[in-house]
């Protein structure tokens, strides 16, 4: 019947571990649980901070009303307990210590001094210890030791977890940081040059357009051969002139940051696909008010390579794109009736998908390609556009799911 307790109490615990989304939530609720399964006055775990030899209180329960004023300012710093742990006497769950911190916080009640205490270890790492208060009298046995033992690795697997979980989660964070300014970066890039061509090379040309209408003029009523060739060239320099222009729209078109999305992809799909042949349809819903920056200049580069893409490959007749926001939630959708393609073959993953989904990747978001040979592609996006979304994801540190 003990074993049969001991083991509904452990797989209690650990029950709550997994179900746990946080490291907090998982100590919390684990120790309010240790509590009252195993009927102690009071409970409380210490782990080690980031500096060598450093412990700080990370959960509580019940704590004496000595203890538990002014901010819990009692349970910082050291305790009997503590040093036994960072001297390394503490190796295994112990009934009986005098706890200094009760002592202070106590002083006419003798009999309220003690705690047991379990170092919480896994892989023989010391991540921290459990001390649960005891009532006068009662003493834990070894069985109930041996089952305290088992939940205590089973609290420092979860600490070991969290902690790494944590590690990649910055480490995440960090990369996407860098890669959100590596992408500003290239939009800035994109602008400077964009006017620098516009205000430099475009005013060159314009002069240049300029200077060979004057000359082709002349020769004309000169009756100078050299007035067909004038005129070819001054034709050239025009075509010059409209395809710079294009290129200046088309590295950063200035409708983007002036009117925001929707209006740029429609100019977009006016200005390059309905040129080329294709029926376009832009539909877009919910949209009224700006978007973050960095959400539209990423939806609007998606849109871009897609319908790119379509243009170069799809041999389609028609292309739909949508832009519909959903709460905190854009979609993005660009769909043509053209030859489609297998995206599982190797020659046809490099057709700008990676790059979409790589922009994508930086404000947290995803693109997924659907194709079937003969029918056509679509491809959507989903971008989220609460900051606070794109900056936190990932599964729960304390589980173990």
């Amino acid at each position: 019947m003990q074993l049969a307790r001991h083991t509904a109490i452990f797989r209690s615990i650990s029950e709550v571990l997994n179900r746990s989304y946080t490291l907090r939530e998982a100590l919390d609720g684990a120790l309010r649980r240790i509590c009252e399964l195993l009927d102690v006055e009071a409970g409380w775990i210490f782990l080690h901070g980031p500096n060598p030899g450093e412990f700080h209180l990370s959960a509580d329960v019940n704590l004496p009303a000595p203890l538990a004023v002014a901010g819990k300012r009692r349970m910082a710093g050291d305790c009997r307990c503590i040093s036994m742990l960072r001297e390394g006497t503490l190796r295994e769950p112990v009934n009986v210590i005098q706890c200094l911190r009760l002592e202070k916080a106590l002083p006419q009640n003798a009999d309220r001094h003690r705690h047991a205490s379990v170092p919480l270890v896994a892989q023989d790492e010391t991540v921290g210890i459990l001390n649960l208060m005891l009532p006068p009298g009662r003493t834990f046995t070894e069985e109930e030791l041996d089952m305290l033992e088992a939940v205590g690795h089973e609290l420092a697997v979860t600490i070991q977890r969290a902690r790494l979980f944590e590690q990649v989660r910055e480490q995440e964070h960090v990369r996407r940081e860098l890669l959100q300014r590596l992408l500003v970066a290239q939009e800035e890039e994109r602008r400077r040059i964009a006017r620098d061509l516009h205000d430099h090379a475009g005013q060159m040309m314009t002069a240049l357009i300029i200077r060979l209408a004057q000359l082709a003029t002349q020769a004309e009523s000169d009756s100078n051969p050299l007035a067909a060739q004038l005129r070819r060239l001054h034709d050239l320099a025009q075509q010059g002139l409209d395809e710079l222009r294009k290129l200046v729209h088309e590295l950063r078109p200035a409708i983007l940051d002036d009117l925001g999305l929707a209006p740029a992809v429609r100019w977009y799909a006016e200005a390059y696909v309905r040129p080329a042949g294709l029926e376009v349809h832009v539909d877009t819903s919910g949209l009224d008010s700006r978007l973050p920056p960095d959400v539209e200049t990423v939806a609007f580069r998606i849109v871009q390579e897609a319908l790119t893409n379509v243009l170069r490959h799809a041999r389609a007749k028609r292309v739909d794109v949508r832009l519909d926001r959903r709460g905190d939630v854009l979609l993005a959708m660009v769909r043509d009736d053209g030859v489609g393609f297998d995206p599982e073959q190797p020659d046809r993953r490099t057709l700008g998908l990676a790059g979409m989904r790589e922009r994508a990747e930086l404000v947290g978001g995803t693109v997924q390609v659907l194709s079937v040979p003969g029918v056509g592609t679509t491809v959507l996006a989903r971008i989220p556009v609460d900051s606070g979304q794109r900056s936190s994801s990932g599964s729960s540190p304390a589980s173990s799911r």
